[in-house]
């Protein structure tokens, strides 16, 4: 059965990454599928290289007005925060699901337009384990950040002066830039990191041996149940990779920190700041690429970017999308059934049935609303 993809452009600031490669999009349509790729000027993958392979190209965001109803929109982060309603299959990383803010409206739009989302975060395996994750990459960026700003802050250096940060060209051109100013400092960090045994997690670790540095390393043995921990404040850096789907204990608290103390640098990867699981309340907002750092204390910083991966485009993409790309062919085929996509789509459902009834005046949409011309 020939399908439409559509791979969209990403409107999220220094998002370079994508789950569509240029070979994995040559493979579908060898495969008979029809790939349609917006133009980017950010995409890891220049248009070029989509061009190459045969893929249709189409401008940047043109699938709001300009993809037919049976296009399936493939993109990675979440969409932009627009009013219209939306009528296609959507496969991306919404980040609605744990009550974030802005949940409810985003979920409306699709009982509005009658879309469908298939979350990526929520394509589960029978055991609960996520078929496709950038965890490693986020986990090993991660790490890279919490070293580069424990080293900028014993050199008296603001981080912040660094952004925007830039995505690097390969994992060891990270760990080489990471290093020189570490060589600058004698001593070295006493590291915690907790979901030690997770994707994230075990790519933090790589990173910090890596450059020398053996971790203390704590998962659900040490933490379920548990909290808040006096013992993360004998360490200099805290980097939280633990995987946290309901409420927990918190790791640390105000009145914790407040406390005499090592730690001073706490890098979030799990980074949910405004959702009920977050297990680090003692902030509520992300940190950006355009500036990666806040103060929690004078002497404590925090940063939380959740596109940590983006850091590490290309190598992520292409992991990413060897991953996905034999789940996506079954998607293409059709054959959902006691699948993860079966899985993602009765999430959805879920959700959308816990916002009830959703109000709809169709006379409030204007003759040019994008759903209009669909």
């Amino acid at each position: 059965m020939k399908r439409l993809i559509w791979l969209r452009h990403e409107t999220k600031p220094y998002e370079q990454r994508c789950c569509l490669t240029p070979s994995a999009c040559e493979e579908l349509l060898k495969l008979g599928h029809e790939v349609v790729v917006e133009r980017s000027p950010i995409r890891v993958f220049s248009d070029e290289e989509y061009e190459a392979v045969g893929c249709t190209l189409e401008e940047t965001n043109a699938w709001i007005n300009k993809a037919p109803l049976n296009a399936v929109i493939v993109g990675l982060k979440e969409l932009e925060d627009k009013d219209f309603a939306l009528s296609h299959r959507h496969i991306h990383f919404a980040h609605v699901y744990k009550n974030q803010n802005g949940h409810e409206k985003t979920l409306s739009r699709f009982l509005k337009g009658d879309g469908k989302l298939f979350d990526l975060e929520y394509l589960v395996d029978e055991n609960e384990n996520r078929i496709a994750a950038f965890g490693v990459w986020a986990g090993f960026s991660g790490a890279a950040l919490a070293i580069d700003i424990w080293a900028h802050q014993q050199l008296n250096m603001d981080y912040n002066q660094k952004a925007p940060l830039r995505p690097y060209q390969s994992q060891m051109d990270m760990v080489t830039d990471i290093e020189r100013n570490l060589l600058k400092i004698e001593a070295r960090p006493r590291v915690i990191v907790i979901g030690a045994k997770g994707r994230s997690g075990k790519g933090a670790v790589k990173f910090l041996r890596s450059i020398g540095i053996e971790p203390t390393m704590w998962g659900s043995k040490e933490t379920k149940g548990k909290g808040p921990f006096q013992d993360i404040l004998s360490h200099d850096i805290l980097i939280n990779c633990a995987l946290i789907t309901k409420q927990v204990k918190p790791f640390l608290t105000n009145d914790l920190i407040d406390q005499q103390r090592h730690l001073s640098v706490i890098s979030d990867v799990g980074c949910d700041p405004t959702g009920p699981c977050n297990p680090l309340p003692i902030y509520s907002k992300c940190t950006t690429m355009d500036a990666p750092i806040a103060s929690l204390r004078e002497d404590l910083t925090i940063t939380a970017i959740d596109h940590l991966p983006s850091l590490l485009p290309k190598e992520s993409s292409i992991d990413f999308c060897t991953q996905l790309f034999p789940h996506l062919i079954d998607f293409l085929n059709n054959e959902i059934e006691q699948t993860p996509w079966e899985r993602s789509l009765e999430v959805f459902y879920s959700k959308t049935m816990e916002l009830g009834p959703v109000d709809f005046n169709a006379d409030k949409l204007e003759s040019n609303d994008p759903q209009n011309l669909m």
